[in-house]
């Protein structure tokens, strides 16, 4: 019996590993012959090997080879092949989609269901009609394949492509929690939101809507591997939670197979999210969706490289998207890179690149053309800046600039489209270390930059701009055509051409010479790329050929004869002849410098031409250094560790410090004066150049040491006359808090309590340390001498004045001055009470001598001997 049992269960096994194919001849949704019979038959042969589904309809039309779907179809095991190619011929427009699976109920369900599988392909298929409850959760979603924690699976391939038309996700993986990662997916090849032939719309909400993917590929390295995706509502691709390495490749977006646009305005093209998620998005196409590229809270590093986005292969298509590339809440990341070869292109949509809550992000050798805008930065993570490049010098044969150290310009040639894009990349340029930069070489046309700073993140392009902060003007001069517009800082510009109020040109260079009074404007750029046009300047006729609007007069400061009157203008550069206001003549600088306090003018030109300014004044600046607030620190323990700090001043602040003692003897070069003794200090201050006072004067007063108080010390046995306690220490002084250390006679510590309890009676010290650590000691008391008398209590006594126990006598109560003595009668009227026992009680209540009886005693000794009680007879 086990032999039989034995060879049965070898059959079954052989069996369970021997590939089988099971072919679909049936498009009925059940029964024999069916793919929901195949798919049961391959479950049940088992993982160990690869099962193979294939297909064998009879017929001649695309109704012959679809399976209309009333239920979802068994769940998918692992290893196994579901080719539809296999069919021997095709009735759709795709000669290699040769099955359809069609969900004809109205129940929501998934077409394929993969979960917990590994090493599944599925080829040759179109997918319609799996949609999802549209008020359902969003873990309950549904997609033509489903996928769920699974491994290994490869949908599509050249040659082999599915096709996903009206379904809510062609490929879905739920959001649900905890996450289960789908890994090592490959998905090429296939037709996403259009019809088998790549060209009629039939959309999808999403085309692959997959989350919590990992380590996997959408398209692949070549072109034939590139899925077709187009007119999906939501996205065209969606990676939520997406983890590890993501190749995104090759991919067609939002056009058909013949490059005819299908815009999907609503939907993202491309969306990624995942804070470790690498995505590597290199190749694909992107037309016609609100947003290309999405990457959001992507931090593991990410490249979008060789790119076309909003146009073609060509770079002349239009295929506009509202925003080319969008990266939100991401750490880094590099868009373009440093070949020549990384570069995106990305023109004619609304916005080419937004960068938002996103550092450092690089922007490299892209082509980036004709977009209404082309890199705009949003909402900075708090503390980030991105400086503006900018060119302040354009020729035949040089452009530089300025921008920051160690970081690198790129210098493009401009679009023609009139907003400064850079098109097509010249160099890319060092800055040193002060940030100059300088490219030499032929420049053939119209030139645009971006920086990117030391930490990698890019500016937007750089564009020609006015700074007319310092501009200058200058009237006419003795009635020649001498008014001047000067000193306009103008960028990334080499034609200048400077315009009256009626519009006709004047001037042909930066600063406008010669001209008479009126009104004036300048427009510069580059011959048409992107001109900005300046505010319009007034010169008055009542102008004397001065201007001083941009003068700085620095006041003398303590005497020093250093104020000076710098930044007027003057036309045509006149030289100047300096005066004091009493007329002496002093230089012919253009900026008066090394002056004292006082008033001033200048003179210019000669003869009847000759002007005067206005009268200018110096003033002298006393600066005020005295101390507001401070905090003295007395000396403690008479050593040298007094302390004077200072918090704050009065107006100025000196830079320089000298403390001196009341001798005049320098103790300290700080701010601050830390360890020294009582005494009086001054604070000696200046700016380190002229300006000198004190600061202040201060006192630095002796701590008294705290004073150890014997008078009032008692010291009690205990009951048993073993232990002693002690009260009435004093300490004095202003320096507490105190701690407080009991010594013996062998220096061991016995109590950390000033009156203390419960010690065995001896010699000991008392130590006093205050709160600057200073301490000071009592002389050793010896507490040897107090009587050991234990508490002595008589039961009776005789009040009959014999001289014979008359009394109540309690020997050893002298030991507890704080006690508390009663004694009550029986009905518990308390008849005698004393704090202390300096007078027995003689048997006498209110003047009257109790009856002969009983009485009741309470004693509180107010020491850990706790209560005493008992009877007291009174007898004749």
């Amino acid at each position: 019996m086990r032999k039989l049992l034995l060879i049965f269960l070898l059959i079954i096994f052989s069996k369970s590993l021997n590939a089988a194919v099971f072919t679909v001849v049936s498009n009925a949704d059940d029964g024999a012959g069916s793919l929901r019979e195949a798919i049961s038959l391959a479950n049940a042969n088992g993982t160990t090997v690869t099962d193979y589904i294939h297909f064998n309809l009879s017929g001649n039309n695309a109704s012959d080879v679809t399976i209309t779907l009333e239920s979802e179809l068994p769940i998918l095991s692992s290893n196994l092949i579901i080719d539809g190619t296999s069919q021997p011929f095709s009735a759709f427009l795709n000669p290699n989609i040769k099955i359809a699976l069609l969900r004809v109920v109205d129940p929501y369900f998934n077409g394929l269901r993969l979960d917990n599988a590994n090493h599944v392909e599925i080829y040759g298929i179109s997918f319609s009609n799996f949609r999802a409850d549209p008020l359902g959760p969003i873990e309950e979603k549904k997609g033509a394949i489903y996928l769920y924690n699974s491994a290994d699976i490869i949908i599509g391939a050249p040659g082999k492509p599915n096709c996903f038309g009206g379904n809510y996700a062609g490929i879905l993986s739920p959001f649900v929690i905890p996450r289960k990662d789908v890994q090592r997916i490959k998905i090429s090849s296939n037709i996403f939101g259009l019809g088998e032939n790549g060209i009629n719309n039939v959309a999808n909400e999403s085309g692959i809507d997959v989350s919590f993917l990992k380590n996997s590929v959408i398209g692949g390295d070549s072109p034939q591997e590139g899925n077709l995706i187009a007119n999906n509502l939501r996205n065209g691709i969606a990676l939520g939670g997406a983890d590890g390495t993501i190749k995104i490749a090759n991919n067609i977006v939002g056009l058909d197979k013949n490059l005819v646009l299908k815009a999907s305005m609503a939907a993202n093209g491309i969306y990624v999210n995942g804070s470790t998620c690498i995505p590597n998005i290199f190749n694909n196409t992107i037309a016609g969706q609100a947003k290309g590229i999405l990457l959001d809270y992507v931090n593991g590093g990410f490249t979008i490289v060789d790119n076309h986005i909003g146009t073609g292969l060509l770079g002349t298509e239009s295929y506009p998207n509202e925003i080319g590339i969008h990266i939100n809440f991401c750490l880094a990341g590099t868009i373009g890179g440093l070949n020549n070869s990384d570069a995106n292109t990305i023109a004619f949509n609304k916005t080419a690149v937004i960068v938002e809550i996103s550092y450092p992000i690089s922007i490299l050798k892209n082509s980036i053309y004709c977009n209404d805008a082309a890199i705009t930065l949003k909402n900075l993570p708090l503390g980030k800046v991105v400086t503006r490049s900018r060119i302040t010098t354009i020729n035949a044969t040089t452009v530089s600039g300025t921008y920051l150290p160690n970081s690198k310009i790129e210098l493009f040639y401009v679009d023609d489209c009139g907003d400064c894009e850079g098109k097509t990349w010249i160099a890319t340029i060092a800055t040193d270390n002060v940030g100059k930069w300088a490219y030499s070489g032929s420049i053939t046309g119209k030139v645009t930059s971006t920086g990117t700073n030391q930490d990698g993140a890019t500016s937007t392009f750089s564009k020609p701009f006015i700074n007319d902060s310092g501009v200058q003007k200058f009237g006419t001069y003795c009635g020649l055509s001498t008014a001047a517009i000067k000193n306009l800082e103008v960028y990334d510009a080499n034609i200048f051409r400077w315009y009256d109020a009626a519009g006709n040109l004047v001037g042909v260079s930066k600063n406008l010479e010669g001209v008479t009074a009126g009104t004036y404007y300048l427009k510069a750029g580059q011959d048409g790329a992107c001109d900005v046009t300046s505010a319009s300047y007034t010169i008055d006729a009542k102008d004397n050929g001065i201007d001083d609007t941009k003068k700085i007069i620095t006041d003398e400061l303590c005497g020093a004869s250093n104020g000076s009157i710098k930044g007027i203008g003057i036309v045509n550069d006149l030289p100047k002849r300096w005066y004091s206001a009493s007329g002496n003549f002093l230089t012919t600088a253009d900026d008066l410098e090394n002056v004292p306090a006082g008033s001033y003018y200048f003179k210019a030109g000669v003869g009847v031409c000759e002007i005067t300014s206005e009268v200018y004044m110096v003033k002298n600046t006393i600066k005020n250094f005295k101390v507001k607030n401070f905090e003295i620190v007395p000396s403690s323990c008479g050593k040298k560790n007094g302390k004077i700090i200072i918090s704050n001043y009065q107006a100025d602040i000196p830079t320089k410090f000298e403390w001196t003692s009341q001798s005049g003897e320098l103790v300290g070069n700080d701010e601050n004066l830390i360890d020294v003794l009582p005494g009086t200090y001054t604070l000696n201050v200046s700016d380190g150049n002229n300006c000198a006072d004190i600061a202040g004067t201060f006192t630095v007063g002796d701590e008294i040491l705290p004073i150890i108080d014997l008078t009032n010390l008692q010291s009690h046995n205990s009951c048993d006359g073993k232990n002693l306690s002690i009260t009435g220490i004093e300490v004095n002084g202003t320096t507490a808090p105190y701690h407080y250390r009991w010594i013996d006679e062998n220096n061991d510590v016995v109590s950390i309590e000033l009156l203390f309890k419960g010690l065995k009676i001896g010699k000991y010290q008392l130590l006093v340390a205050d709160k600057f650590g200073c301490e000071v000691r009592s002389r050793f008391i010896d507490f040897n001498q107090i009587k050991n008398i234990p508490l002595q209590i008589p039961n009776a006594i005789t009040p009959n004045g014999d001289g014979i126990n008359d009394t109540w006598q309690i020997t050893g109560s002298d030991n507890y001055p704080n006690a508390e003595f009663s004694i009550y009668n029986r009905l518990g009227m308390r008849i005698f009470y004393s704090k202390g026992y300096p007078k027995p009680f003689d048997g006498v209540y209110q003047n009257q001598l109790l009856a002969v009886g009983v009485y009741y005693y309470v004693i509180d000794l107010k020491t850990d001997c706790g209560i005493i009680s008992g009877s007291l007879t009174i007898l004749q």
